[in-house]
């Protein structure tokens, strides 16, 4: 069973937008506790509404979910295997959730085509992406064109981009302070995943694409960015938790990146 909490939802454009959520999975103990309180629901919209979804928190209870279980008795890695099969179930689950929940406000009755990617929309044939994150599920919407959205709760480790950015890049990153680096280094690869579900790439090659343009323009925003935060007038930079920047990769048309800063999620569109 799986709680979605504190639910954000962003209009880029008019044809593009985005939800994020958190996702809070039930073990058995609260699954007795608020089982009278919760009810299942499916993941069709055409089941669903507004009125039906206007609570911030609702509960999917999977087929096979047996609430009189107890796993207390397992081992250790038996556990492990176990919390890691259910996280990954609840992630899968809780981003077509959010999906619902977002086309329900959109007023859009459709359900999702997951048998090629990108993914769509069955009748509307508007491109879906999903990313998560620890507890954190997104979902970028977008009716004219593919669509990448990613969201890190954790930072990449250095040695791990190291691995599988391009040596320019790392030579050009190697010359900022520490907190900048590794800042950058996190929207770099978050960029960088967005754009690979929206190429189809693979991870390595999406990676370790040169992408110098890309990784100039985000070191000259985040020196813009800091200059407007030391500003004594920065009411229109703190006037929204979303940040957008205009960049022109090598080897792509131009695109938009919008930046949600309050939940670190990059939306490339």
């Amino acid at each position: 069973m799986i709680l979605l909490n504190d639910i954000h939802y962003t209009q880029l454009t008019a044809t593009h937008y985005c939800a994020i959520a958190r996702l809070q999975p039930i073990g058995t103990r609260l699954w007795r506790d608020h089982s009278t309180a919760l009810t299942p629901i499916t993941l069709s919209t055409s089941s669903l509404d507004k009125a039906s979804l206007s609570s911030q928190t609702f509960c999917v209870v999977p087929p096979s979910y047996n609430p009189a279980s107890d796993f207390s008795s397992l081992g250790a890695t038996k556990q492990d295997l176990l919390n890691k099969k259910i996280k990954r179930q609840s992630q899968r689950t809780g981003v077509r959730i959010l999906l619902n929940r977002l086309l329900a406000e959109l007023g859009i009755a459709d359900t999702l085509d997951e048998s090629a990617f990108p993914y769509r929309l069955k009748n509307h044939r508007h491109y879906v992406c999903f990313s998560h994150s620890a507890d954190r599920v997104a979902v970028a919407l977008s009716f004219d064109s593919a669509i990448g959205i990613d969201i890190e709760v954790n930072s990449v480790a250095w040695q791990v981009a190291k691995r599988f950015y391009h040596p320019s890049e790392i030579a050009m990153l190697e010359q900022l302070s520490l907190d900048k680096r590794d800042y950058l280094v996190r929207l770099l690869w978050q960029i960088k995943e967005s754009l690979i579900k929206i190429n189809q790439t693979t991870l390595a090659a999406g990676l370790g694409r040169a992408d110098l343009t890309l990784v100039q323009t985000l070191i000259e925003y985040d020196s813009a960015d800091n200059s407007a935060d030391n500003s004594s007038d920065n009411s229109v930079k703190n006037s929204s938790s979303t940040r957008e920047l205009f960049i022109k990769l090598n080897q792509d048309a131009q695109r938009r990146v919008a930046y949600i800063t309050d939940y670190q999620t990059i939306v490339v569109f």
